[in-house]
């Protein structure tokens, strides 16, 4: 596919590039680096060579193609006599490797012109500002591009989060299966909202003064894209999410509490019976039996016979 590229290359006007760009948190030594995103995006925007794969952890998203043209070149579209390069340059647009071919969408301002779709983009202007073009255009792609996945992995989310709406509701013994898997969709939700947040200061951002060519372009492609329309929704379906999850999350600790409260309470309760019982075990065995004692007979004392009682003489 390289190779027919390059081989498509010589037949468009002279001075034409065409460069494979990706996007990394880290660039490779030797790469040369086109554009590289403040914080909090910690991303660089990264030419692949022509004869090379992405390296793992790049991700081709853009293929580019920058064609100089004379700044008194006529714009085709608005005299009605279309350049004969321009269908030529939609071809290529169009013929995206995806398995869904996207219409091209065409953008003129002052003598630029920009043809582009989801993953190729071609731009014709004067020499002196394609550069800076080319860093305006990799920039509004690769928050385009990041706005796509975030749509794309909340899109694929609805259906298991449609299913474990009843979790937020009632939650119980057989619930706790499914604890790992909520609390794996949880973090991916808060992954998700980190990463549209930190889209936000550019989707937002207020038109530059004095306005520049790149900046308006730029601006352009916000508008053309919905990026704005686009964020505010992601947002709303992210609350929808985190409310479902967090009151699964709830449910759930609750449960627990109140599982490992009756736990401890029967614990206790069992305890108590164990010491009556051995309590009464203890009574029991330290009562004697009753024993009984013989009388003893004591044998009579003899006593003297007493004198006979004396008369008085008279």
């Amino acid at each position: 596919m390289i190779t027919n590229e390059t081989n498509r290359l010589a037949t468009f006007p002279d001075g034409a590039v065409l460069q494979r760009i990706a996007f990394t948190d880290t660039p490779v030594a030797g790469q040369e680096v086109l554009l590289s995103f403040l914080p909090p995006i910690h991303q660089y925007a990264v030419i692949l060579a022509n004869d090379a794969a992405s390296i793992e952890g790049q991700k081709e998203v853009l293929t580019l193609l920058v064609i100089p043209i004379s700044p008194c070149a006529t714009d085709p579209q608005s005299q009605g006599s279309p350049n004969e390069n321009l269908g030529q340059v939609q071809q290529w647009v169009e013929a995206s490797e995806g398995s869904h071919a996207a219409a091209a969408q065409w953008m003129t301002f002052q003598g630029t012109q920009i043809c582009w779709t989801p993953q190729r983009c071609a731009i014709l202007g004067a020499p002196e500002r394609l550069e800076s073009l080319k860093r305006a255009v990799v920039e509004v792609y690769y928050f385009e591009s990041e706005l796509s996945r975030i749509e794309l992995a909340l899109g694929e989310s609805w259906p298991a989060m449609e299913a474990d709406i009843p979790l937020a509701f009632e939650f119980h013994e057989n619930s706790l299966g499914k604890q790992k898997s909520l609390q794996q969709r949880f973090q991916q939700v808060a992954v998700l909202r980190a990463r549209l947040a930190r889209l936000g200061p550019f989707v937002y951002s207020p038109h530059l003064h004095p306005p520049t060519l790149a900046s308006q372009i730029a601006e352009r492609f916000r508008e053309r894209t919905r990026m704005m329309h686009r964020h505010e929704f992601l947002g709303e379906q992210l609350e929808v999410f985190e409310r479902v999850y967090e009151m699964c999350g709830q449910r759930s600790s609750d449960f627990k509490l109140a599982r490992t409260g009756h736990m401890l309470e029967w614990t206790i309760i069992l305890l108590l019976v164990a010491q009556l019982l051995l309590s009464a075990f203890d009574s029991i065995t330290s009562l004697a039996p009753s024993s009984t004692v013989p009388a003893v007979t004591v044998p009579a004392l003899a006593l003297p016979p007493a004198d006979p009682p004396r008369t008085q003489a008279k």
